[in-house]
């Protein structure tokens, strides 16, 4: 074999393995990342979904626990990100006021179980989103999508309406 020939499949050889392991570590990377954010949502949907059930098992005790309530109240706040623009949040928003009015002292049945409703689909919007992120690049949905089929026209269809104009 000629000496230019033996360094041609050398040379493209060696290149091969440097693409292949570049792809390799990003590829390994973007999973990582993934797994990391998706264990981390997971933990942050258990911890409303406790911190509701803690919630409403006060409010609804014979004996119950103000600082307690307070206390839960404070940590569903925290929990979650609502944005300055109102548009873009509707839910996260709905679901503070809610809560600052249970704070007040307004806890009636209606209110605690617009509480939930909210919460409820505040998880399935989450859910959905997770989901969709570890779908491959021709199966995910777009953003829109998801708010649409999660969040509905309450929380999201009028948004979308308003953009348009």
């Amino acid at each position: 074999m000629d000496a230019t020939v033996l360094a041609a499949i050398l040379s493209s050889s060696v290149i091969a393995a440097i693409i292949s392991g570049v792809v390799a570590k990003r590829t390994n990377d973007k999973n990582m990342s993934l797994k990391y954010i998706t264990e981390e949502r997971a933990n942050w949907r258990k911890t409303i979904k406790e911190n509701t059930a803690l919630l409403y098992s006060q409010i609804y005790s014979k004996d119950q626990d103000e600082g307690k309530i307070r206390e839960l109240i404070t940590h569903l706040i925290v929990s979650l990100n609502p944005s300055e623009n109102e548009d873009n949040n509707k839910l996260d928003i709905e679901i503070k006021n809610t809560l600052v009015a249970i704070e007040k002292g307004e806890r009636d049945y209606k209110k605690l179980e617009h509480l939930r409703d909210c919460i409820s689909v505040l998880m399935k919007h989450d859910w959905e989103r997770s989901k969709n992120e570890t779908k491959g690049f021709g199966d995910k949905k777009s953003e829109d999508d998801i708010k649409q089929q999660t969040l509905g026209e309450k929380f999201y269809a009028k948004q979308k309406n308003k953009e348009m104009q």
